[in-house]
């Protein structure tokens, strides 16, 4: 009985009820929003495999390997849902659920931080790129990454099972953001230094540097690789992924040369957070320069503490795009500066989480084409643990009034515009105020949106019963708008369900390689009857499509 009650610590207790009321809080604004475009995607590219298309082949989006993790959700909600109907919804409190273990499993491996482990836990929780409350190949990413930096980072002593763990992890954020393989091959080559170096010095490797347990992290990824490789090569053979490959990784929208990316995302750090990164330079040089450290840390953690709250404010309640994201970086520089001016340091938590967090955030920008909006939010990782390296250091000082009061209004509105920008900030849709109308019906039931995009919905809604679309119909709309595709049963004949424009050269490409996805029914998505007359319709024409107006737009058939 004594170790049942021992489990349940205060600050379990603490945590637990703090997730549970924002649990209560997110899940009642899950209801309100209707994001035509990003959300949408991410669950329309899942339903096509679960239709039964292949993966490398009839899809050709650059991010479709997240997918395969969305996979297994998507056929478990099918079993009791017998359509699409709703399916929106279901998929918002899916995410919440991924981020609820997420946070559960930091705070948890986070157990020699005692209680303020509690705060980078739930920080993750309050966290979400762009307020869209999606299982994407972003927030995937983000909490793949987190997964596997605190697995390395945080337990006492690491034993073999946890590098297995931190494999999978990886693996789950490789598939996510393909980019992040980089940080587990940079690890790998640390390791393999750290053998040759232990092996010429005779000096004892930390375990988390030792080779052979890095190659138990390669075994785990490797367990998600078989079984990636498996799911792939039941649908399609090499020829054919071979055949498509070149245009999967065709992207023009990210196509800029590496130094261009490099240097961009410096200055966009610098453009968006000037005055706190001066500071914290400044700061640098001082530490750096005063070798018998006359200036107290107390100074260095008040001057970096006090640059940030601004920038935090501002891009959290006054900054009007999407300031959910702005607001992540500005935590990471005084986490710098408590690090550097702590006594007893923590190397770990620095060298595997601090730092490979901050390099993510740089893979990250060379993975999108949205420049520091994807950025900034791939910051959360780096500033969770700045939270630990802040308390140490405040800690340190021997409980200075003044700092310790500074360090806490610093959380306190960290927290506060997170929550508030989670609640309040609409990605896609109007302000939360004009949310009135409830969709009754299609993907979307149960979801308030505007007067405007509601009336949309119903007349696409109608446009698509007025088609009567079957599992035998091949559909390829026109247009961004991914949310079309789960309106119906009919099959996708797009090589993506993302935006697809009238003059992508891509095309007449897929179709001439996909020769079986040539669609029975084209709908150009808000397009008016000019779109007949470019070569993008005499395409379809020519081969005997027949044109018609609907109420949303344009269609072509040929049933």
């Amino acid at each position: 009985m004594a170790n049942k009650k021992k489990r349940f610590t205060t600050e379990f207790l603490f945590f637990t009820g703090i997730m549970f009321l924002l649990f209560a809080i997110f899940a009642w604004r899950q209801f309100y929003g209707f994001n035509k475009n990003d959300e949408i995607f991410y669950i329309s590219t899942v339903y096509r495999f679960f239709q039964g298309d292949a993966m490398l082949v009839d899809e050709w989006n650059n991010v479709e390997l997240f997918a395969f993790i969305t996979y297994p959700l998507y056929c478990l909600v099918r079993i009791f849902l017998k359509s699409n109907e709703g399916i929106v919804i279901v998929f918002r409190f899916l995410y919440l659920i991924f981020q609820v273990l997420v946070s559960g499993y930091c705070f948890c491996r986070m157990k020699r931080f005692g209680w303020i482990r509690i705060f980078p836990s739930v920080y993750y929780f309050v966290t979400t790129p762009y307020n869209i409350n999606a299982l994407s190949y972003n927030t995937l990413a983000f909490g793949f990454v987190l997964l596997a930096l605190v697995t390395l980072a945080c337990p006492e002593k690491l034993k073999f099972y946890d590098f297995i763990i931190f494999g999978v992890f990886t693996a789950g954020a490789v598939l996510s953001n393909p980019y992040a393989v980089i940080l587990f091959v940079l690890y790998g080559l640390i390791c393999t230094g750290a053998f040759f170096y232990g092996l010429r010095s005779w000096k004892q490797v930390p375990e988390v540097l030792k080779l052979r347990n890095y190659l138990f992290a390669c075994l785990g990824a490797f367990i998600i690789f078989v079984l990636f490789v498996i799911f792939v090569f039941s649908r399609a053979d090499l020829s054919e992924i071979l055949e498509c490959i070149t245009y999967i990784v065709m992207d023009t929208e990210r196509q800029r040369s590496f130094w261009e990316k490099f240097s961009r995302y410096f200055v966009r750090i610098h453009r968006y957070y000037t005055i706190l990164l001066y500071v914290t330079g400044l700061l640098l040089v001082l530490w750096i320069a005063d070798r018998k450290k006359r200036i107290a840390p107390s100074l260095y953690l008040m001057a970096s503490c006090i640059s940030a709250v601004p920038y935090i404010v501002y891009y959290g309640f006054f900054w009007e795009m999407v300031g959910i994201n702005y607001m992540l970086i500005p935590l990471v520089f005084p986490g710098l500066t408590a690090f550097l001016v702590s006594e007893k340091k923590d190397y770990r938590l620095f060298f595997c989480w601090y730092l490979p967090g901050l390099f993510f955030t740089l893979l990250a920008h060379f993975a999108t084409n949205t420049g520091i909006l994807t950025v900034s939010a791939s910051y959360m990782i780096a500033a969770s643990v700045s939270f630990l390296f802040l308390y140490k250091a405040v800690d340190e000082q021997g409980g200075i009034r003044w700092l310790c009061s500074l360090m806490v209004i610093l959380f306190m509105i960290q927290f506060a515009a997170c929550i508030y920008q989670r609640i309040v900030y609409v990605w896609g849709d109007e302000s939360l105020p004009l949310l009135t109308q409830e969709i009754t019906e299609g993907p979307l039931k149960g979801i308030h949106t505007s007067v405007e995009n509601e009336k949309l919905y119903q007349e696409v809604m109608l446009d698509m019963e007025e088609l009567a679309l079957t599992s035998e119909d091949k559909l390829f709309v026109i247009g961004i708008a991914p949310w079309i595709y789960l309106n119906t049963e009919a099959q996708c004949a797009a090589y993506s369900t993302w935006e697809t424009l009238e003059t992508d050269p891509l095309i007449p490409i897929y179709y001439e390689i996909r020769k079986e996805k040539l669609p029975t029914v084209v709908y150009c998505y808000e397009y008016d009857e000019d779109v007949l007359e470019t070569e993008f319709a005499y395409y379809f024409i020519n081969m005997g499509y027949e044109p018609s107006v609907m109420r949303q737009g344009i269609v072509l058939s040929r049933r």
